[in-house]
């Protein structure tokens, strides 16, 4: 007995999201199981030919927040990396629904709604454009600055960030976005150092470390507004504690490194000349020359 195709699967499952009769369990198991067929690029870029695409956008209006967390959760895996997918995806208008839904109540629908945002965006001029076109700065802004959002929706939302400003690097004969010097959004950025999770702040020292290379960025802003050298200082005190400790100290020798390489970019950005210190005089403090 021959087994179906990917392409054959793909089109039972789309064929469940378009019957109007299918039950609620019919429909997830058929968003789990294009969840995991999509993944090839081969099999991404047929999603649209089955006219899969266009149904998985219209699952994102479903009553059911897990089936929209689950569609936009397929969305983001089809246009990872894929250009293609990503034109497609535009083309049908997801996006403004997509930042829509990251404002969910649900944080489970909320963080797959900027999982497939990022994808979308990501490294596509023409959708940062429709991003920033569809107030998606400001969402990002309200998710940094509000202490009380679910930490994986900051991880999220900061590597945007990083990744935006990154592009921007990039391609320097585009004008830099105003979002970028906005002296709030630093400091919401900056603000987050101080979490106590190692993986948001790394994710924060990658986008300071980028948005402190744009042109238009002002070192003052985040020397006077966002305190960036009090954050690095109390950063360092609290990575060499960490260091003590054998199970944190090779995760928090690399951040170390991470962070002396912001503090020398962005004292450079101030007119100084640091000295960054070796491994064996990290105990001492920062010098200036």
């Amino acid at each position: 007995m021959n087994m179906p195709s990917d392409a054959q699967l793909m089109q039972i499952a789309i064929d469940d999201l378009n019957n109007s009769s299918s039950s609620l369990e019919d429909r997830q198991r058929a968003l789990q199981e294009l969840l995991i067929l999509v993944e090839p690029l081969d099999n991404a870029n047929d999603l649209n030919k089955l006219g899969g695409l266009a149904i998985v956008i219209q699952e994102l209006n479903h009553p059911d927040p897990d089936i929209r967390r689950l569609s936009a959760w397929v969305l983001g895996k089809a246009c990872q990396n894929n250009p293609v997918v990503q034109k497609q995806i535009l083309e049908l208008g997801a996006l403004t629904k997509l930042i829509k839904m990251v404002k969910s109540t649900s944080i489970e629908e909320a963080i797959k709604a900027l999982y497939a945002v990022s994808a979308l965006i990501r490294n596509n001029l023409s959708s940062q454009e429709l991003f920033y076109a569809e107030a998606g700065d400001t969402m990002l802004q309200e998710i940094l600055s509000n202490s009380s959002s679910d930490i994986r929706l900051h991880r999220k939302a900061v590597f945007l960030v990083a990744d935006l400003v990154e592009c921007q690097l990039e391609n320097l004969a585009r004008a830099e976005s105003p979002f970028f010097r906005n002296r709030f959004f630093l400091k919401s950025v900056v603000d987050l150092t101080a979490s106590t999770d190692l993986d948001l702040q790394e994710k924060a020292l990658v986008a300071i470390k980028n948005l402190l290379q744009l042109k238009t960025t002002e070192a003052l802003i985040f020397k006077d507004f966002c305190d960036l050298n009090g954050s690095l200082v109390r950063m360092r005190q609290q990575l060499l504690d960490l260091m003590a400790s054998e199970d944190h100290r090779d995760y928090a020798v690399d951040l170390e490194n991470l962070r002396r390489e912001v503090e020398l970019i962005f004292h450079e950005k101030l007119g100084k000349v640091m000295k960054v210190p070796t491994r064996r005089d990290i105990s001492a403090p920062m010098q200036f020359l």
